[in-house]
Formats: C-alpha cells, structure tokens, sequence
C-alpha cells in the first residue's frame, strides 16, 4: 500500500534500501515508478587508502523516502560536488543531517534537472 505524502514532508530513511525496478536505462521506484535519484560523494581525502570507499544516497522524489551505504567509487572517477558552492559551514551541517541533505539535493535536481549527478 503506498503512502501519501505531501511534498513540505521530509525525507525519511528506509533501512533495508530503497526498492527500485528498471525501466530501459534507469532505475525507478517499485512503489510509484517515479526516477530514482542518486548521489555519491568521497568521505576521506585522496591520500587514504579508503578513498574508494564513499557515501552514497538513493532516493524516489515522490515517495520522499531514501537509503544511505557506503559504497566503492573506483579512484580514477571524477565526483560531481553538488555542495561545492556551499560555505564549508553549511556543507559539513547538511553532510551531518541526512534528511536535510536529500531535500537540499532533491531542490538542486529539480531546478536542474539530471545535470550534475554525482
């Protein structure tokens, strides 16, 4: 049974992932089939041996529920920092609040689209 929810409601986190299904090329929401977004971001610096090992988020826009792992970026891939323009204040608070990290990102690919997925 799907759960209404309103579009001020916040993101919550689901801990057993997020169910999604493919459809062509992308991954959409089991639920509502709505596109899944994502975004992966590097936790320690280059010089350390876990700089392959990163955060990353998937969430469904519409069901307004998302899932959070560590997960393997191989070093060579460039990450697209959708934070990069944020004072380092406000990036490390968003960085430490879930939540509010996954509205801040879901605001930024709604004013622009796909672009700049990480």
């Amino acid at each position: 049974m799907r759960i209404q929810r309103r579009p001020q409601d916040r993101h919550r986190w689901i801990k057993y992932g997020l169910e999604s299904v493919t459809d062509g090329e992308r991954r959409v929401c089991a639920d509502c089939r709505t596109p899944i977004r994502s975004y992966q971001y590097r936790f320690h610096p280059p010089e350390s041996d876990l700089y392959e090992r990163c955060v990353g988020f998937a969430w469904c826009p519409e069901c307004r529920l998302y899932s959070g792992n560590m997960v393997h970026i191989p070093r060579r891939r460039v990450l697209v920092d959708l934070l990069a323009d944020l004072p380092a204040e406000r990036r490390e608070a968003l960085r430490g609040k879930e939540p509010e990290l996954i509205d801040y990102l879901d605001r930024h690919f709604r004013m622009h689209g796909d672009k700049g997925d990480g």
